[in-house]
């Protein structure tokens, strides 16, 4: 097999026309090129160049084979992208969960449990969550029920309490030791748009409200300069806490989701890089 180096010193010279400007281009001597040159035709028992004083140039045979070297180069840089890829995927966890609370509990574990590439994370309904457990399709879930399976492994984790973050001049704003769905509905929200679960929860109590919804990259530079009332949680509050404005816990019932964490048992080790990290 030939070496990727020699193909791709006998390129930078059929690209720059000189053995100097091909030595600049990669920073490497004329003699370690010369001698690539050498080794390359010795490898392939076929003259390349035709030599004179001081100069060599691509003779018929060498234009030939630069078709073939860079077909070469390019397999090599598809391969390794390919192998790239596979090494990402092989060490990249894939995540589901019912709502994004859990992101920000362990957001090590979510973004950089491995410490060089990001978890892979999607939102989704509670039966897509554990079919695709057990499928293998994801590798770890959080849902909100205390899922049995003897395949799986489950383990509450936290609660996450929905918050209404209000502006201090709000009229509700006096009611700082709770309110209800009932007494908010009827106002207009700025929510996240990936809220899962809790989108559904707000949707259902709040039947005569407006839901705005805000990607989540630009949610807390909305929030800090409008007076439209949003939502936080105990678990998100630290990430989204503005002077002007005052959270409150939602008293329903359904205002507090339990999260639970379920991993297949041949994949615990999994759940112990979050134990270890969050």
């Amino acid at each position: 097999m030939i070496e990727s180096y020699l193909l791709e010193y006998f390129m930078a010279v059929y690209e720059e026309g000189t053995i100097l400007k091909a030595s600049e281009k990669l920073h490497v001597s004329q003699p370690s090129i010369t001698k690539a040159i050498q080794k390359l035709e010795s490898e392939l028992s076929l003259s390349l160049f035709d030599r004179l004083p001081n100069k060599i140039t691509l003779n018929e045979n060498g234009k030939i084979i630069a078709d073939y070297i860079k077909d070469a180069i390019l397999i090599d840089e598809r391969i390794r992208e390919k192998a790239k890829e596979l090494r990402i995927k092989s060490e990249t966890i894939k995540v589901e969960l019912t709502a994004p609370g859990p992101t920000f509990k362990f957001p090590d574990f979510f973004y950089f449990s491995n410490k060089k590439y990001p978890n892979s994370v999607e939102i989704k309904d509670e039966k897509t969550c554990i079919k695709d457990v057990i499928s293998g399709i994801c590798d770890i879930a959080f849902i909100n029920s205390d899922y049995k399976d003897e395949r799986i492994y489950t383990e509450k984790l936290f609660d996450e309490n929905l918050y209404v973050s209000l502006p201090k001049t709000h009229f509700l704003a006096k009611k700082n030791t709770g309110l209800t769905f009932q007494e908010l509905d009827g106002q207009s929200f700025l929510i996240v748009r990936e809220l899962g679960i809790w989108y559904d929860i707000t949707l259902k109590n709040l039947k005569k409200s407006k839901l705005f919804k805000i990607d989540d990259n630009v949610i807390t530079d909305v929030i800090g300069t409008s007076t439209i009332p949003s939502f936080v949680t105990n678990i998100t509050l630290k990430y989204r806490e503005f002077e002007d404005r005052i959270p409150i816990p939602i008293l329903d019932k359904e205002a507090t989701l339990p999260f639970y964490v379920i991993v297949r048992k041949d994949k615990l080790d999994i759940y112990e890089k979050i134990k270890k990290i969050g």
